[in-house]
């Protein structure tokens, strides 16, 4: 091969390479875009890891044991979206409130999406919360932006 052929070589590899680079660069922008905080959906109540999902609607008030604690959680969709196929669910959070009915927030805590990109999760600890009647809602936080709130679930702290 003579130097001419090499630098015409060279040239093509540049320019596959630089649109490989925008290739990489569009598919990361397009996936690592800002999701738009959306009310979060599907809130449930879990009284241990492997109990089942108690559902705030369609069903009996959830509870949970003061004793040994519990999950409350939500979707940051309905269920049947691909939330954990788009990387950008991963950067979301959900601010949770849980308070006393008709009194004001007790406890506020915000906390990462998991991992999978299709829970919010509030862990509460053995003796966090005293027996009796609760209420949570949550909303999604996505950069500087909220959605707004979900409307109040329900649930019983037992002994």
């Amino acid at each position: 091969m003579n130097r001419k052929h090499l630098r015409r070589i060279g040239a093509t590899a540049g320019v596959a390479a630089a649109l490989a680079t925008v290739a990489v660069v569009s598919a990361t922008n397009a996936t690592g875009s800002q999701v738009e905080p959306t009310v979060p959906g599907t809130l449930r109540v879990f009284a241990g890891p492997y109990e089942q999902a108690q559902f705030c609607e369609g069903g009996p008030t959830p509870v949970i044991s003061g004793a040994n604690g519990g999950a409350l959680a939500a979707s940051p969709v309905a269920f049947g979206k691909d939330a954990g196929k788009n990387r950008s669910y991963h950067a979301l959070k959900a601010t949770f409130e849980v308070a006393r009915p008709g009194e004001s927030a007790l406890l506020t805590k915000t906390e990462k999406i998991w991992p999978n990109g299709m829970v919010f999760n509030l862990a509460l600890g053995a003796g966090e919360l005293k027996p009796g009647g609760y209420q949570f809602r949550l909303r999604t936080i996505g950069g500087n932006q909220a959605s707004d709130w979900t409307p109040w679930c329900g649930f019983t702290v037992t002994k």
